[in-house]
């Protein structure tokens, strides 16, 4: 049955005065004649015509009949920002290394950040909600060609979000320079605004992470610099208990005090010896019991001056390897105490710091609201395209004259 009704409805179509007929008719007897004369007539003005009127006449007229009378017009609201930082000096062991983490200046945050920031799509999202992007840029005052399409994806949104904002920086004047549009002098001014107000957000919080790293920071060098002091502390008081002494030092210090004065009283001894051998016999009572104190203190001296070179516990060290070991022990305590002052100052320093405000965007001059419209600009847009349709005009009839010239030769 489906087979037979198509045949009819072809039947139909294709008989004598039927629809197919009335189509040849009205092709041959009306299309075709007025499209031979128009083609005629085109072809009748020229190549270099035909190229004048599509590339500088038609384009020019419709930029000069969009711009002129149908484009609708745009307000521009003007800020200008500068980011500033409260500078701050560590003065300490490890300043170099907290500066460069919680940095002071245009290393960490600076006007190219804040104009990268702007042209991002991630303010573009937050813009959507604090400003609703979209219902600003299809609002009913703007041209059906300029307003955002309704069912615009984000990808749309964020580039027309691009084509209606300018933004720069100037480094000499460590200036960032803002343009917004928008078909309302409020919208325009209520999108530079937020855009203002995100980016401080954005600065602050690099500027405090940078912060957070800086006490984390000099935290983890304080619990070092505390591991290095207790384990330097640790050794050196084993040791102490190693050698049962306190301080090796003073001990030395003692025993060559006691080596000095027997060297004074054995010098003395001597003397006196030489004097009685001057009136006395050799073998005199007196002169063997100046001889048993002179050995006696001989003796004495020998004994104190092996306890400096020698070690009772330890035959194979001497007493002056231990007091170079002790010596070598209370430098690395010392070092270890200093270091431990200086990252307990370091550690105030960056909490300080980090307890305010470190680095903070400035808009010095506020959002303006534009009185009058100054986009688009139409006289310039005209005139560019009718620059642009002469020179592409000028250059394909002088591709045109040099090949006919090489056909020529």
């Amino acid at each position: 049955m489906n087979s037979r009704f198509g045949k009819e409805q072809i039947d139909r179509l294709v008989r004598p005065g039927g629809p197919y007929d009335r189509f040849q008719l009205f092709v041959r007897d009306r299309a075709r004649p007025f499209v031979e004369h128009e083609v005629a007539e085109v072809a009748k003005l020229g190549i270099s015509k035909i190229l004048f009127l599509c590339l500088v006449i038609i384009p020019t007229s419709v930029a000069f009949v969009y711009y002129a009378f149908w484009a609708s017009d745009r307000y521009v609201s003007q800020t200008l920002m500068t980011v500033r930082t409260a500078d701050s000096q560590i003065a300490t062991a490890f300043g170099g290394l907290l500066g460069s983490l919680g940095g002071t200046g245009s290393g960490i945050i600076d006007g190219y950040v804040v104009e990268a920031y702007i042209q991002s799509r991630e303010i573009v999202r937050k813009l959507e909600e604090a400003v609703d992007l979209r219902s600003i840029y299809r609002m009913p005052e703007s041209d059906v060609w300029s307003r955002l399409s309704a069912d615009a994806s984000f990808e749309e949104l964020y580039d027309y979000y691009l084509g209606r904002i300018d933004v720069y920086f100037d480094s000499t004047a460590n200036v960032v320079h803002l343009d917004v549009q928008a078909y309302r002098p409020e919208d325009a001014r209520r999108i530079a605004a937020a855009i203002v107000e995100i980016s401080d957000e954005m600065v602050n919080r690099i500027s405090q992470q940078s912060r957070t790293d800086a006490v984390q920071f000099a935290r983890e060098e304080l619990d070092l610099a505390e591991n290095r002091l207790r384990d330097n502390r640790l050794a050196l008081y084993r040791f102490r208990e190693e050698h049962s002494d306190l301080d090796p030092v003073r001990s030395a210090e003692a025993i060559s005090g006691i080596v000095a004065s027997l060297e004074a009283e054995l010098s003395r001894y001597k003397t006196e010896l030489a004097s009685l051998r001057s009136y006395m016999r050799e073998d005199s009572a007196q002169i063997a019991g100046v001889k048993a104190r002179i050995a006696a203190i001989e003796q004495q001296m020998q004994a104190e001056r092996g306890r400096l070179t020698r070690n009772e516990d330890l035959p194979g060290t001497t007493y002056s390897d231990l007091l170079a070991e002790y010596e070598r022990l209370l430098i690395e305590e010392e070092f270890a105490r200093t270091s431990y002052s200086s990252a307990v100052s370091a550690l105030e320093v960056a909490r300080a710091d980090a307890s305010r405000k470190q680095a903070y965007l400035v808009a010095f001059v506020e959002p303006s609201l534009p009185d009058d419209p100054s986009k688009p600009d139409r006289l310039l847009i005209i005139v560019s395209f009718l620059v642009c349709g002469l020179l592409a005009y000028g250059l394909l009839m002088l591709i045109g004259a040099a090949i006919r010239e090489h056909a020529r030769i």
